[in-house]
């Protein structure tokens, strides 16, 4: 089962891409682990792509496929700068907060919490891939 979605950029989007997202899951008996992993990665990467690309009017295309026992979430926007959501951060997390220097963390759990993730740029389009075990 696959479902895909536009959605305004604006944080104002959240609440309709988590009831999006429950829609599928919830249809498809994924495990409340799996489903914690999708929403927090919906969140972090949907939150970056509006706040990193202001200037930007294109809406983000969410797709959630439910394919055998996997979860794969996809967010592509459009007319944006490349920005390689795979590569490794500098996160030092065992740093005292007061020494942390912001950014960094949200991608390094997005990196931590995929089984698989992927990341597509190509003529001003991004595209990023979380794939989450469900857990049935």
């Amino acid at each position: 089962m696959t479902m895909e979605r536009a959605f305004a950029r604006s944080n104002d989007s959240l609440t309709a891409i988590y009831e999006f997202a429950e829609e599928i899951l919830s249809k498809n008996a994924v495990g409340d682990a799996a489903c914690y992993s999708v929403h927090l990665a919906l969140e972090e990467l949907f939150v970056n792509m509006v706040k990193y690309n202001p200037d930007v009017d294109s809406a983000i295309d969410v797709g959630v496929a439910i394919i055998e026992d996997k979860v794969t979430v996809t967010l592509t926007e459009y007319g944006v700068p490349e920005f390689d959501v795979t590569a490794p951060r500098n996160v030092d997390i065992n740093a005292p907060l007061a020494e942390r220097t912001p950014g960094g963390l949200g991608v390094y759990l997005i990196q931590n919490l995929a089984d698989s993730l992927e990341y597509e740029y190509g003529d001003g389009r991004s595209r990023v891939i979380f794939t989450k075990e469900s857990g049935v």
